[in-house]
């Protein structure tokens, strides 16, 4: 009997093993702090779910702190980068406010995002955490500011207010997404968000320079 071998798969590199383990580090980290909390996400809970040892976690990062850091910077590139995605679109839409702001408030009921407030929150009251994100999280807004006032999308608005109009829609959303952890009525997000696009299209039709 006749019969090809199959080609054996080359082997990874060190360097491919090491990107593997830390991203399943990183997704579990991410997993457990959407599920579980920023408190309780141990290393013991991250590598449980990763399916690592605690000692290949720490042959990876130095400490707890330093995943966690490492996740919040991994959190805002995939954010940055959905956001991008649908911003590049949003002249496709016939209605480019009401897609922009539909995408911010879905956004910020995504499990990614509830890690990456939680990890905020923790930040308030932890030094280093908050010092050592702080960049991440300066550079991830002032991009994310960029992009919205390249598409235009609040052209209509004075310079002066887009940024504002973009946080104050921002922080509308993230907070409805906190409260419908306990409190669930669809019917009343669907409500806010168009009262917010609303009010904007008012707003607009009256702001001067």
């Amino acid at each position: 009997m006749t019969g090809s071998a199959e080609t054996p798969r080359p082997r990874r590199t060190q360097q491919e093993r090491r990107a593997a383990t830390v991203a399943k580090l990183i997704d579990a980290t991410i997993a457990a702090i959407g599920e579980v909390g920023y408190q309780r996400t141990t290393v013991q809970e991250i590598c449980g779910r990763a399916g690592l040892s605690v000692g290949a976690m720490f042959r990876q990062f130095d400490s707890r702190l330093d995943l966690i850091v490492r996740t919040a910077e991994e959190i805002v590139a995939r954010q940055l980068a959905a956001f991008t995605v649908v911003m590049e679109h949003l002249g496709e839409h016939a209605n480019p406010l009401d897609t922009a702001l539909r995408f911010l408030q879905e956004a910020q009921s995504d499990g990614v995002t509830h890690a990456l407030r939680e990890i905020y929150l923790a930040a308030r009251s932890d030094a280093e955490l908050r010092v050592r994100i702080a960049p991440t999280v300066e550079s991830y807004y002032d991009e994310i500011a960029a992009a919205v006032d390249h598409t235009g999308v609040l052209d209509q608005f004075p310079q002066r207010l887009r940024e504002p109009i973009f946080f104050m829609a921002l922080h509308v959303f993230s907070g409805q997404a906190v409260v419908r952890g306990v409190y669930q009525r669809p019917e009343l997000d669907e409500s806010v968000l168009t009262l917010v696009a609303d009010l904007l299209r008012t707003y607009a039709g009256s702001a001067e320079e």
